[in-house]
Order: C-alpha cells, then sequence, then structure tokens
C-alpha cells in the first residue's frame, strides 16, 4: 500500500506542473513566429514542448478534476492520447500522418476540456477562452484567401500556448 502524499510534496508537484505548463506555453508561442528554421533544432523544440504540456497538463487537470467531471476526464484523456501521437518524429506507418492527426486530436480535446472547464463555472476564463481561440484562428484564417492561411496557424500556436501559461500561472496561484 502506497504512503499518503503529504502536503509538501502535493505542494510541490503541483508548482512544478505549473513551470512546466508556463514553459510549455512559453516555448509554444516563441515557436509560432518561425524564427527556427533547423529541421534538428525544430524536432528537439516541439518534443520539449509536448513533455512539457504533457506534465503541465496532468497539474491543471487534477486541480480541478471535480468541477470538470466526466468531461474534464474524458478530453484529459484524449489529450494525453494525442501528445503522445505528436511527440516524436512525424510517421506515416499507419497510411497517416501521426503528427496531424495528433494536433488535430489534442485541439478537440482542448476544446472539450476548455468546455468543462467554462461549464463548471472555474476561472480564469482565459485559459480556455485562449485555446478556443486557437481552434477558431486556425479554422476561420484558414479559409481565407492567401497569405492569411498562414497567419492562423502561427495565431493558434501563439493562443494554444497562451492557454497553457494562463493555467500555468492560476495553478501556481491557486496552490500557494
Amino acid at each position: 500500500m502506497a504512503a499518503p502524499m503529504n502536503s509538501l510534496n502535493g505542494t510541490a508537484l503541483f508548482r512544478l506542473a505549473a513551470v512546466a505548463a508556463i514553459a510549455g506555453g512559453g516555448l509554444r508561442i516563441f515557436s509560432s513566429f518561425g524564427a527556427l528554421s533547423d529541421p534538428v533544432t525544430l524536432e528537439w523544440l516541439y518534443t520539449a514542448i509536448d513533455v512539457l504540456f504533457l506534465f503541465g497538463l496532468i497539474g491543471i487537470y487534477l486541480d480541478r478534476f471535480e468541477a470538470l467531471g466526466f468531461l474534464g476526464l474524458a478530453s484529459f484523456g484524449v489529450a494525453v492520447a494525442a501528445l503522445s501521437f505528436i511527440g516524436g518524429p512525424d510517421a506515416d506507418v499507419f497510411g497517416f500522418s501521426t503528427y496531424e492527426q495528433g494536433a488535430a486530436t489534442l485541439a478537440i480535446a482542448m476544446t472539450a476540456f476548455a468546455l468543462a472547464w467554462l461549464r463548471a463555472g472555474e476561472r480564469p476564463f482565459g485559459p480556455p477562452l485562449c485555446w478556443f481561440g486557437s481552434v477558431i484562428a486556425a479554422g476561420v484564417l484558414g479559409m481565407l484567401p492567401a497569405p492569411l492561411p498562414d497567419y492562423g496557424f502561427m495565431a493558434a500556436g501563439a493562443l494554444f500556448g497562451a492557454g497553457f501559461v494562463w493555467a500555468g500561472v492560476s495553478l501556481l496561484q491557486r496552490r500557494r
């Protein structure tokens, strides 16, 4: 039987999750602007972002799991699975791009997570609005004439990252 987690360890784990969410979100915002072009560097950067998002999301979810209900649990599970699909070199072993499908699945999962967050009346409203905004930016700007679709993905990435930064800051504040 496992020993119960003492509050100091729990506090430290939530703080680390918050820092991971903030760092992952900050790196995602940075990566949105295309400052790096080396494929190997980009692969490492995206891997780091995905790992940080995973750890951050675990803390964000666990801090609010009771309020988020079944929709929160289901979207959390799908988001974790999606992160496992995109966390590595893009492969076509299944006849489709695992990155593209994983990214789309992650966007859908985080939209559902945002719905659970808003339905529960959790504060702040910023993180779920950023996650919604990222899907809207990619979708709406993606339908417009060139070069606007390129800006849609840039805006979507920055908003997605901002949602994690905001949720991480909120987690730090809630766990003081």
